[in-house]
């Protein structure tokens, strides 16, 4: 029996030299995980504190888009909006929220016809976005990070 485990021992011994270990850095490792990771999507969107607990991507998302669209849908019901008679208009508002969860819009793409009837829709719009609740900003691997996204609101 003695012998069996001195020879298992001399030839696990000998069997590990085959094996190549390659020692990295720190920095390579650091460099291999930051290439690895989509900087271009999110782990969350931002959410507010009327989202609850949020657990999914998914969710965070919905809930951000849902609060900017009444924001805006709540203002703007307070003016009479004239829009073209053939079908449903859509302005696009570009959005910019930083690492502290502010929101603001970068740049609004509305149809000619409407800017032409509603000189004040910019206006509206910023303070819709002024009114939002707080925000938490969105997050890639637990660290805040700055979010720009675009959201289509249908006139009607």
């Amino acid at each position: 029996m003695n012998r069996w485990l001195t020879l298992f021992l001399i030839l696990s011994l000998l069997s590990c030299k085959d094996f190549n270990f390659k020692k990295q850095s720190a920095d390579e490792i650091l460099e291999q995980e930051l290439n690895s990771i989509n900087w271009k999507e999110v782990d969350f969107y931002p959410t507010f504190q009327t989202c609850g607990v949020v657990t999914s991507k998914a969710e965070s998302k919905t809930c951000f888009e849902d609060e900017i669209k009444n924001s805006i849908s709540l203002r703007l019901s307070q003016e009479e909006i004239s829009t073209s008679n053939k079908e449903q208009d859509t302005i696009l508002v570009d959005l910019f929220i930083n690492v502290e969860g502010k929101t603001s819009i970068q740049q609004v793409v509305i149809p000619d016809q409407v800017k032409l009837k509603n000189p004040q829709i910019n206006s509206w719009l910023e303070e819709a976005i002024f009114q939002l609740p707080e925000a938490y900003p969105a997050q890639k691997r637990s660290v805040p990070i700055v979010l720009r996204t675009q959201i289509p609101i249908i006139l009607q």
